[in-house]
């Protein structure tokens, strides 16, 4: 029997070490077929909305003023942003694991979102995710579908939460 340290390298591993190599070069970037110009990745998109999502929430639990049911929402939206941020890691990290890094992450502006109505505005982000999901990521990347369905039921109770709970 040989021991474990007189196995030699065999060529399988540097097989192994060449895929490794090619799953993780960069994907090319899109042309926009109206402007010819090149666009950011759909992943990129998707993921930076999420990152805003995180955001806003973040701003609304600050902003919760005194009245009837505030401190309901205060926590309901805390409970949120800190859930968000684990689930949007866990997406980011098993899509690189699979894929690639994610670049090209759009700037966070809140100008126009800040001054929507916190319901208004996670109802419009479950919209967005609907619509956007299948486009960003593979629909048979079912891992990668998993974890965008716990986003989107964390949302839905949060929505519970800020639209029942006082």
């Amino acid at each position: 029997m040989k021991k474990f340290t007189d196995i030699k390298k065999t060529s399988k591993i540097k097989r192994i070490v060449e895929q490794d190599e090619y799953q993780f070069k960069q994907l090319p970037k899109t042309e926009s077929p109206q402007t010819g110009e090149v666009t950011k990745s759909e992943p990129a998109k998707f993921v930076s909305k999420i990152f805003e999502a995180r955001q806003m929430a973040h701003v609304y639990h600050l902003q919760v003023k005194g009245d009837m049911g505030s401190h309901a929402a205060h926590v309901a939206l805390n409970e949120f942003y800190d859930e968000l941020l684990e689930l949007l890691d866990e997406l980011i990290e098993t899509y690189t694991g699979q894929y690639n890094i994610i670049e090209d992450y759009e700037t966070i502006d809140t100008s126009t979102t800040k001054s929507l109505d916190k319901i208004e505005y996670f109802i419009e982000l479950n919209e967005f995710i609907k619509q956007t999901r299948k486009v960003a990521f593979l629909e048979e990347d079912t891992h990668l579908q998993n974890i965008i369905d716990e986003i989107v039921a964390l949302t839905y109770r949060l929505l519970y939460k800020l639209k029942y709970t006082k």
